[in-house]
């Protein structure tokens, strides 16, 4: 098979041209291509010219478009290459009076400019990183695509709640609390989400429940702590959030489906108080209550005599495990259990409920400046 692109085509033309006004040595003078006729698979291309004796002569030639005779072997035809209009400028070129720009085709004039072999990057680049294999005949336009403008993706946070509550968390033995527990609700968040749609991770929240109860539309409750329950919990339900976006705007993951989400926990200690004369060395009074977990108290008592010695009550469930009196001058405490005699009292709780406590009472017998004691339990 034969091609000829436009540039040999349109040369052709006008040396035929040229040859035939002058006569030579073609049959004929004054030859000029009469027309151009689009034919079934090709072109008809007609010549005329003229006798010395004015007779009108024509001739015709078929440029067909490459296909092959039937008998399998090259037809003879002839293929002209289509005008390439964008690209690279080469050259110009006028065919039958019209001046057409020649350009060569997108990438250079071999075509696109692509990968000859596979790629695979020794380091991160850009938006490419370490590791990416790029395939033989990839177009450079998508290394340079994926290097300059790499495809950016949100970062998801899923929904979370938080429970609150009013007044104190450490209550004496026997006590009860009215206090609201309050519900916060996090919705999560898609950031950034590279659409218009919603930045949150989830829909809205659809219900919120203390403790495995009812669910309600309120994030409020009131409640009467009592020892009975003393730990709570919340939850929050929520429908399915929006479709996350990367930043070219395709689907990334997928949508947060319905669900819910726990709170964190707030429990409640109800301690038997402890009981001392701290505060006027002629009384015993109650104390601020104590956690168990902090394991020991320090006792500021006063100067007493010995008529009024330091007192300290503690209930006897708790496992005393020392007693100690602070040295002034080296700032340690020694251990100090002999200095007090243990003897059995009562006190009643905050619902008037009698507890049993040990005393511990100063035996030496005789009068002392004011002294810290350390009490320790387990």
């Amino acid at each position: 098979m034969s091609n000829i692109d436009v540039i040999a085509f349109a040369l052709a033309n006008g040396y035929t041209d040229e040859s035939m006004a002058g006569g030579g040595a073609i049959k004929g003078k004054n030859c000029q291509i009469k027309s151009k006729t689009a034919i079934e698979g090709g072109t008809r291309i007609t010549f005329v010219w003229y006798l010395d004796n004015g007779t009108e002569k024509t001739t015709t030639l078929d440029v067909m478009n490459g296909t092959d005779g039937e008998d399998g072997k090259d037809g003879s035809q002839v293929e002209v290459t289509p005008i390439q209009k964008t690209g690279t400028k080469v050259g110009e070129i006028t065919v039958d009076g019209h001046k057409y720009t020649l350009y060569a085709p997108a990438g250079g004039g071999g075509g696109d400019a692509v990968l000859s072999d596979d790629l695979t990057t020794a380091i991160s680049v850009g938006g490419i990183d370490s590791g990416v294999t790029y395939e033989a005949g990839t177009p450079l336009e998508t290394l340079l695509r994926d290097l300059l403008e790499p495809t950016l993706f949100p970062t998801l946070t899923n929904p979370s709640a938080s429970l609150t509550a009013t007044g104190a968390k450490l209550l004496e033995k026997g006590a009860t609390l009215a206090t609201t527990f309050t519900i916060a609700f996090n919705r999560g968040t898609i950031n950034p989400q590279y659409t218009a749609e919603s930045s949150y991770r989830s829909g809205e929240a659809t219900g919120y429940s203390l403790n495995g109860g009812t669910a309600q539309a309120g994030n409020t409750f009131s409640v009467t702590v009592t020892e009975a329950q003393k730990t709570y919990q919340g939850n929050v339900a929520y429908a399915q959030g929006v479709q996350p976006k990367d930043s070219k705007g395709k689907d990334y993951q997928s949508p947060l489906p319905a669900g819910s989400v726990n709170t964190n926990t707030i429990n409640y200690e109800f301690v038997d108080a402890l009981w001392a004369n701290t505060g006027n060395i002629a009384t015993v009074a109650k104390l601020a209550l104590v956690s168990k977990s902090a394991k020991q108290k320090d006792f500021a008592f006063p100067a007493q005599t010995v008529a009024n010695p330091e007192i300290f009550d503690v209930p006897a469930s708790w496992n005393v495990t020392a007693v100690q009196v602070k040295n002034d001058l080296s700032g340690a405490y020694e251990d100090a259990i002999s200095q007090f005699t243990v003897t059995d009292v009562t006190h009643d709780d905050a619902s008037g409920t009698s507890v049993a406590y040990k005393r511990y009472t100063f035996n030496l017998g005789y009068d002392t400046g004011a002294r810290s004691v350390r009490l320790k339990w387990n």
